[in-house]
């Protein structure tokens, strides 16, 4: 793990009003070694997919319920590769959204498609070659660079729940994105810190 502690303290230094969330005793998950394995990677995305614009609820009863049927994260990037409309329909899983995780996972099992090539690119290329997959948006791809990369420099202004910690702790509004775009350009390199530590500072 990378010293979490000096980049706190880089942090705090940087934007004395971070203090009051930077707590070294909780441990960011960013700073941890990433998986990079297809199977582990679609996982993740196809997690993040079956989520978007539902309650964190019933997205958590859906996926329970898709992945039951695999052993492990292999079996169940070939299972989805394979799987029917009829049978996502039965699981609660939309038609639009079985029809984005089936294809990325087709694309992956017949080598059209390699999640793992994300890791030797830039930031920018990332978020770039991620949001040419359907079903994959700015604040998916975020996530994904965040969670399953653990890209350490990435902001999500598209993340209602990190505008309204911003909100709070600055005072300003939590639509205007040009200026909560501006304050969180301080916190580089280490945006997708901050960006942990505000969800923890709302508890969600």
């Amino acid at each position: 793990m990378i010293a979490q502690k000096k980049i706190l303290e880089e942090l705090a230094r940087k934007d004395n009003k971070l203090k009051i969330i930077l707590d070294n005793s909780k441990k960011c998950p960013f700073l941890l070694k990433p998986a990079i394995k297809e199977e582990i990677l679609f996982y993740e995305l196809a997690q993040s997919i079956v989520g978007q614009q539902i309650s964190a609820k019933v997205a958590d009863l859906i996926w329970k319920r898709i992945t039951s049927f695999s052993d492990n994260k292999k079996d169940f990037l070939v299972f989805i590769s394979q799987s029917r409309l009829k049978w996502a329909r039965e699981q609660g899983l939309s038609s639009r959204k079985h029809e984005y995780i089936k294809l990325i996972a087709k694309k992956i099992v017949t080598k059209r498609l390699s999640l793992e090539s994300v890791q030797n690119m830039s930031d920018s290329e990332a978020k770039d070659f991620l949001l040419e997959l359907k079903g994959v948006g700015p604040w998916t791809s975020e996530m994904f660079l965040m969670f399953a990369y653990k890209r350490l420099d990435i902001f999500s202004i598209g993340d209602i729940a990190l505008r309204r910690a911003i909100s709070e702790i600055y005072q300003v509004d939590k639509d205007d994105q040009k200026k909560i775009i501006s304050l969180a350009r301080v916190w580089a390199p280490y945006r997708s810190i901050v960006c942990w530590y505000l969800w923890e500072y709302l508890g969600v």
